[in-house]
């Protein structure tokens, strides 16, 4: 159990700007009334079986069900109308970012991987930018969190070069997730003492796994009260939303910007069948201090501001906070 919900903890980052492992239909790629009704039941089966919340998956597929023999999907005819009509659905009638359906190719095996396109993600592991500002503060901009032995040591190289700062803003603004193993790693920079940072729990509610952060990661400094300043706005999704809500809770970090996505369940990449594959939410993750987590509602900031003032406010922010000695 422990090994796949590991495994599933990967998955927990939004889909966008980015293309999934598993291939997109080639043009022609047609499929007959026949198999999209099958497809149709088994993606309501799989959301049944597999699904963090049983009451919301019963609801979800009884609403599909009643389509599907009402003719919705008729007209449908290949296999990726298909993946995006019933995942744009599963999106729509559970309220989860993170449901969908993909087209199985090639007898692959299913994947919740994200392999990147758009620079800004694919680059340096995300990593955009790093400076020191006037005032000695720091400011980090991170657009993923890698699933990468080689991100873990950007990050490394990056919250030591910030190390002597006297406050920190990490621009997570445009990040949409990524890996809880990076989230962790760079959260123990943050704690002096091994802590609890969130449990995993299946859908009966049960904990399935606990994450703690690691001794002796980062300098004393940041461990303190060091002020610590996260930029978040509606695109800053999943484990960016795990990093920044975990910081919060414990009131290591104040937030500047607008409210996040609301994206907090773990997925894991299931084959429905032999033409489909779907992305489902299978746990949750909980705080210890809030005994709950953001899911649907997202983070709302500590301070508000719009794109072209939430640095502003943040260096403003920190310069008010009185630095801790070295």
């Amino acid at each position: 159990m422990r090994a796949v919900v590991l495994a599933a903890c990967i998955a927990l980052a939004g889909g966008v700007h980015a293309e999934t492992t598993v291939a997109a239909a080639h043009k022609g790629d047609t499929i007959d009334r026949k198999t999209v009704r099958r497809s149709v039941s088994d993606t309501v089966k799989l959301l049944n079986d597999v699904y963090v919340y049983p009451d919301t998956a019963r609801r979800v597929g009884l609403e599909m069900i009643d389509r599907l023999e009402a003719g919705a999907y008729d007209r449908i005819t290949t296999r990726q109308e298909f993946a995006s009509r019933i995942g744009s659905e599963l999106d729509d009638l559970s309220g989860d970012g993170h449901l969908g359906v993909l087209v199985a190719e090639g007898g692959e095996a299913p994947t919740h991987v994200m392999k990147e396109t758009t620079d800004r993600f694919r680059l340096n592991y995300g990593f955009e930018k790093l400076e020191i500002l006037p005032g000695n503060i720091g400011y980090l901009k991170l657009n993923k969190f890698f699933p990468d032995d080689e991100a873990r040591n950007t990050a490394d190289h990056a919250l030591g070069f910030l190390g002597g700062t006297d406050a920190l803003i990490l621009d997570l603004s445009e990040c949409k997730g990524g890996s809880p193993e990076l989230v962790s790693h760079m959260l123990s920079y943050f704690f002096a003492e091994k802590t609890l940072l969130w449990s995993i729990v299946d859908r009966n509610g049960k904990s399935v796994h606990d994450t703690f952060s690691t001794t002796g990661a980062g300098p004393a400094r940041f461990q303190r009260d060091y002020p610590l300043i996260i930029l978040t706005g509606p695109d800053t999704a999943s484990a960016a939303e795990l990093f920044a809500y975990t910081l919060k809770s414990f009131g290591k970090a104040r937030t500047v910007g607008q409210g996040t996505t609301g994206i907090a369940h773990i997925v894991g990449a299931l084959p429905i069948n032999e033409h489909f594959v779907g992305r489902f939410s299978t746990y949750r993750t909980i705080n210890p201090v809030t005994k709950t987590d953001w899911e649907g509602v997202g983070i709302p900031p500590d301070a508000v501001a719009d794109t072209q003032k939430r640095l502003d406010v943040a260096v403003a922010m920190a310069r008010a906070t009185p630095a801790q000695p070295q």
